[in-house]
């Protein structure tokens, strides 16, 4: 169980062959960084073109940025220095690793079950980012490995749309669909897309009244964020029918529960692609119950959520 005033780090992984778009989207979490503050942990600095006017120092194996954030060498030990992150002072809101695009993301695993043990981080959001333009002239081989890897991902982006045709498109997502059902595909162009996605925020914990929903449209990308909050209590299998139907229409939910079988815990709750998490955090009766969910606003019918979400509850 966590302690209530312990800090655990969200690690985000980002995957992907070489020249799929990795440090592309390292370069967007940093520069549109809304807010956060970051540790990214790079295999080679030269690969990393951050902006000269977001630098504030350079160090041998450390680069400092003016909004807080960290760029690191993987040379270091990477459970030592991510450890010492979550025990600073100021710690920061996450930690994003880039894997070399010649290496299984997964050879992390090892690292992040230590970390999990000693309950300094938690791995958060593994990324894989998928060359579309280049995934067709790869040999049998290499097309093989991008599929394995692609299938232990929680979001894929399938990046580079814009120079490929949208027969090859729709191949390439029918492909990666069937092989790694679980996991959410999102088209890219430049890996742009919002940070929510990637690292999802409950901005309002602790924040206690009835029952508030609000939502968030993301005009530029067509996204949109849909939140509720509330004081009653969750009946917990009606909650996991919900969870059911509504995590084939968005890409990421995140929030904290109270149950009606354990009112006084509460329980962190984390959706990435179809695979969810629970978490007790303790006895904490005076929050509330809240969720964030995010994804297309095509496809996330609000009122349904809204209607859903009511009927989960547990009128005392």
């Amino acid at each position: 169980m966590i302690k209530s005033n312990s800090i655990r780090l969200p690690i985000i992984t980002i995957g992907g062959f070489l020249g799929a778009g990795k440090t592309t989207l390292v370069n967007s979490l940093l520069s549109k960084s809304e807010g956060k503050r970051f540790v990214v942990f790079v295999n080679d600095f030269g690969a990393i073109n951050i902006d000269h006017a977001l630098i504030k120092t350079v160090e041998q194996d450390r680069i400092s940025l003016k909004n807080g954030c960290v760029c690191c060498s993987l040379n270091e030990d990477l459970v030592k220095s991510i450890s010492n992150f979550s025990s600073s002072k100021k710690p920061p809101d996450a930690v994003v690793i880039e894997a070399s695009g010649v290496s299984d993301p997964r050879a992390l695993d090892s690292s992040f079950n230590m970390l999990e043990a000693s309950g300094a981080a938690f791995l958060d959001t593994r990324v894989y980012v998928l060359d579309a333009e280049g995934f067709g002239g790869l040999n049998y081989e290499d097309s093989e490995l991008i599929v394995d890897h692609a299938v232990a991902a929680d979001l894929v982006l399938l990046n580079k749309c814009d120079l490929i045709t949208l027969e090859k498109l729709n191949l390439l997502k029918s492909l990666i669909s069937e092989s790694a059902p679980y996991s959410n595909v999102q088209e890219t162009t430049h890996c742009e897309l919002p940070i929510k996605i990637i690292l999802s925020d409950n901005h309002f914990l602790g924040r206690k009244r009835n029952v508030h929903f609000s939502e968030v449209i993301n005009h530029e990308e067509k996204y949109t964020q849909w939140s509720c909050e509330t004081d009653s209590l969750i009946d917990r299998d009606s909650f996991l029918q919900f969870v059911n139907e509504f995590s084939q229409y968005c890409f990421r939910s995140k929030g904290f529960l109270r149950f009606s079988d354990e009112p006084d815990e509460l329980i962190s709750f984390n959706l990435v692609g179809l695979r969810a998490s629970y978490e007790k955090l303790g006895k904490r009766p005076s929050l509330s119950s809240q969720l964030v969910m995010i994804g297309r606003r095509e496809i996330m019918n609000v009122e349904v959520f809204k209607t859903g979400f009511n009927d989960i509850q547990v009128i005392c």
